[in-house]
């Protein structure tokens, strides 16, 4: 009766599960064998579904924590992304969110880090490597040990321990590198390798090696991911140089849009970081519209200004109180302030800083300011200097 039952309940997942996937759905189905939080004695009410947008942790789901167990169902994103299940006050849950049947492992309330989701493609891998890296970390702790037992007899002299601890560390990384790659190597056609190479993988190795050994090694239909594109910006940022291709990014514009840089290839685009409490910003307005004055009667040449205020009445009282409008004077902002992903990816540490790109998207120059500045694009514009 009992063997009856599970293979009943087993071909009631297995058509859930292939139900959802036909259909682009999702369920989730979590169940906690302690329900109460790590630093309080407290109940675990609701927990929530949260996703990483462009820096900041943003909720697009809860619910409700009923006899230990909570379940979430929606539309899966276009491609499997990381999303994390918060509400917790000890970390959250990493999981892949794609069409399926998604279940999270009973796990302790307390300690949600160590929880584990299958069920899908994705979880299921993202699972598999969850098992590895436990497995060579426990390996590497053991090496460490070993190393303190062998040599109990300096371990408190550092000058004469270190050496040998030092030894140990190196092998210990250089095991968890060739395991992470090999992992990355039987996996290819998944998208968790991009997350391993982002985030375990990428701090090992040189910018050029990442791009030549790790993401050549990924299957091509990967370069649509989002998590590829965060990648290959990364790598374009630190490699930020006159003539390498400038990072692409997203923001929003005064009307609420979203605009890419990318959108603007085929012109010549003047990429200037401001603000809107910024007083060397302001003494650059006026070259700036002597700069679009200089463009009129040509298409080829824009000025996108980044803001990196916080507050949006600050930014668009900016811009209208100083008439910072011309039909190629195009303004974008995140009001994320210095935390936003285009000032790090082009290493603004002050503003103004203003970044000229050809229309093939490749960094021209960096800094122009004033008559400087006005030169260069009038130069450019008579075809007195061309960098196409």
């Amino acid at each position: 009766m009992q063997k009856r039952f599970f293979l009943y309940l087993l071909a009631l997942l297995l058509a859930m599960n292939s139900l959802a996937q036909t259909r682009g759905k999702f369920v989730i189905h979590g169940t906690m064998t302690t329900d109460s939080l790590r630093n309080t004695k407290a109940k675990i009410q609701k927990v929530y579904l949260s996703h990483d947008e462009d820096g900041m942790l943003v909720v697009v789901d809860s619910a409700k924590v009923i006899n230990r167990q909570f379940s979430f169902r929606g539309t899966a994103p276009a491609v499997p992304e990381s999303y994390s299940i918060t509400g917790f006050d000890n970390g959250g849950i990493t999981l892949f969110l794609e069409p399926g049947n998604i279940i999270i492992d009973p796990f302790d309330g307390r300690y949600p880090n160590a929880a584990k989701a299958h069920g899908t493609p994705a979880n299921n891998v993202n699972s598999e490597y969850q098992q590895l890296y436990a497995e060579v970390v426990g390996k590497s702790r053991e090496a460490m040990e070993r190393l303190r037992r062998e040599h109990a007899e300096i371990v408190d002299s550092e000058a004469k321990f270190l050496p040998y601890q030092t030894s140990v560390f190196y092998r210990n990384t250089l095991a968890f590198k060739t395991a992470a790659m090999k992992f990355v190597a039987r996996h290819y056609q998944s998208p968790v390798s991009l997350y391993i190479i982002r985030y375990d993988l990428m701090s090992m190795f040189v910018p050029k090696f990442v791009e030549r050994e790790l993401l050549r090694a990924l299957d091509p239909s990967l370069k649509s991911h989002p998590m590829y594109k965060e990648i290959v910006n990364s790598l374009k940022a630190a490699n930020l140089k006159v003539g390498s291709e400038g990072p692409d990014f997203t923001a929003m514009t005064p009307e609420g849009k979203n605009l890419s840089l990318s959108e603007l290839k085929g012109k010549y685009v003047l990429l200037d970081f401001w603000a809107s409490w910024c007083g060397p910003c302001r003494r650059e307005f006026p070259h700036l519209r002597e700069a679009l004055r200089l463009s009129e009667g040509h298409d080829n040449f824009v000025i996108l200004s980044y803001s990196i205020d916080t507050k949006k009445n600050d930014w668009l009282n900016c811009i209208g109180a100083n008439a910072l409008t011309h039909p190629h004077w195009l303004h974008v902002s995140t009001l994320k302030g210095w935390g936003s992903d285009a000032a790090k990816l082009y290493k603004v540490e002050a503003v103004p800083r203003t970044v000229l790109l050809n229309p093939k998207g490749q960094i021209v120059a960096f800094d122009l300011r004033g008559e400087e500045m006005v030169n260069k694009i009038k130069n450019i514009l008579e075809g007195v200097e061309t960098y196409e």
